[in-house]
């Protein structure tokens, strides 16, 4: 059996390497111990997540993302909580998977590890989400012909607040923790500016380093800098639904070139891990947005919808864990597919008649809520158990499982409970001022709601900061 240093430097590898030459994964090539060529995919979005992740990571109360005019209460969307936090299980789980394949030697992969590889969707799910989310908002103002749009230093602070205290905690105990095992992933303390600030997937000496899963982060925090520019153009754009569709699928298009060129002119990791080929997920999330504001799909409408979604989800994993097709035309593609199925499933779960119960109570809404832990915290919890012998050995992936989620978990929930959480509360206190300010302005009259309607989905007035 590989010994556990190697096989989680593997790992690490596998999970940068595939970002820049595929649109949708883990390492490609590089699988760590015993991804899928395509698989492998690497979690960052394994994130993977939080995205995000996840988060998208959301701005709690307001989910993982995002900023309006007038004065109406924020809306949570909680059946999306639970779609976070269920992607950010999926990740944890896809890299425990990894290393248990890694260390059984790359057997030949039956229907489960087909399905757990593909878990690697739980980072495109992260920033579909955040692309719907954040921009919720400056399409509320356009669309409903607001004289200004969301805060934007409101946007800024509250965003900040949700990612930075809990990164800025995960990436120090993860160098501390590294360089104490004295593992091949540490970095000099030179090098820590860089992740400060969200850099490091700009630099061949830091891009696999320390807890890889981040990567997805810097992607992350690049939509949040760049999103107030597509947020101006569609203030500019006006109440036109058409003209914001085209901004949105101009933005998919973007990603879908650059995903193209990433395998054609063979980007360097330093670029294909940049925004550019994940635009394609964002600006998903951003037509739904667009699509769904002040509608409600019926029965009718919903049910070919979400099943048609889950089959192209389902379809697009099939087709890259059995590379049925050349790996060229696979690369070309990406995870297109998936994610426009991706889309439809949300698209459904905020505006559909159903209420995703399962998704918006209990333990699913509990994992949103500490999804941006969990997706922070398991890979450097893989590393400390496997290099101090802790890591349970042999063909025994549920006692793996458990063992990280029985560490995962507690530190997730500490840190929403002792550093996120407390952050968000202080961001939405500083920020308060500006609500109570926009309360007082005049308001225009809104539309009486239809019975049924989910409140998510009203038009909101124009300036009504709602960053989930």
């Amino acid at each position: 059996m590989p010994t556990a240093e190697p096989t989680t430097a593997r790992a690490a590898r596998a999970q940068h390497a595939a970002a820049p030459a595929r649109h949708h994964g883990v390492a490609n090539d590089a699988a760590p111990a015993g991804a899928t060529e395509d698989p492998a995919v690497a979690p960052a979005g394994t994130t993977e997540d939080p995205a995000v992740a996840p988060a998208g990571v959301t701005e709690e109360p307001a989910v993982p993302p995002a900023a309006g005019g007038g004065a109406a209460p924020r809306q949570r969307l909680d059946s999306l909580d639970g779609i976070r936090g269920l992607a950010a299980l999926g990740v944890l789980v896809l890299h425990v998977w990894m290393f248990s394949y890694g260390d059984s030697h790359r057997p030949p992969k039956g229907l489960l590890d087909f399905t757990l590889g593909e878990l690697r969707l739980g980072v495109q799910v992260f920033f579909v989400l955040s692309g719907f989310l954040i921009f919720r908002p400056f399409v509320a103002a356009a669309l409903d012909g607001a004289r200004r749009g969301p805060s934007l230093a409101r946007y800024a602070i509250r965003r900040a607040a949700r990612i930075l205290p809990g990164y800025w905690v995960a990436l120090i105990a993860s160098f501390f923790l590294l360089r104490h095992l004295d593992h091949p992933m540490q970095i000099d303390p030179a090098l820590l500016p860089v992740f400060l600030v969200f850099a490091q997937n700009h630099f061949e000496e830091t891009i696999r380093h320390l807890d890889p899963p981040m990567w997805t982060l810097a992607i992350e925090v690049s939509f949040y800098a760049t999103l107030p520019l597509a947020g101006l153009a569609a203030l500019k754009l006006g109440a036109h639904r058409v003209r914001l569709l085209a901004l949105t699928l101009t933005i998919v298009a973007a990603g879908v070139v650059s995903t193209i060129l990433a395998y054609t002119h063979h980007w360097p990791q330093t670029l294909s891990t940049s925004l550019l080929p994940h635009l394609v997920e964002f600006g998903a999330g951003m037509t739904v947005a667009v699509l769904l504001h002040g509608r409600r799909l019926s029965a009718r409408q919903a049910a070919p919808l979400v099943l048609a979604g889950l089959a192209v989800v389902v379809a697009n994993s099939w087709w890259h864990a059995t590379g049925v097709s050349t790996k060229e035309i696979r690369s070309l593609v990406g995870d297109a597919p998936g994610i426009a199925g991706i889309a439809m499933v949300i698209a459904t779960l905020v505006a559909g008649p159903w209420r995703a119960t399962l998704l918006a109570r209990g333990p699913a809404k509990w994992l949103g809520t500490i999804s941006y832990g969990v997706y922070l915290f398991h890979f450097p919890v893989i590393v400390g158990l496997r290099m101090t012998g802790h890591w349970p050995e042999g063909d025994v992936l549920g006692r793996q499982l458990l063992t990280v989620m029985a560490i995962t978990l507690p530190a997730a929930t500490l840190s929403w409970f002792l550093v996120e959480k407390p952050a968000i509360a202080w961001a939405r206190r500083v920020t308060g001022g500006g609500r109570r300010r926009a309360a007082r302005a005049p308001q225009p009259q809104p539309k009486r709601q239809r019975t049924g309607e989910s409140p998510a989905l009203r038009p909101q007035p124009a300036g009504a900061d709602t960053y989930n």
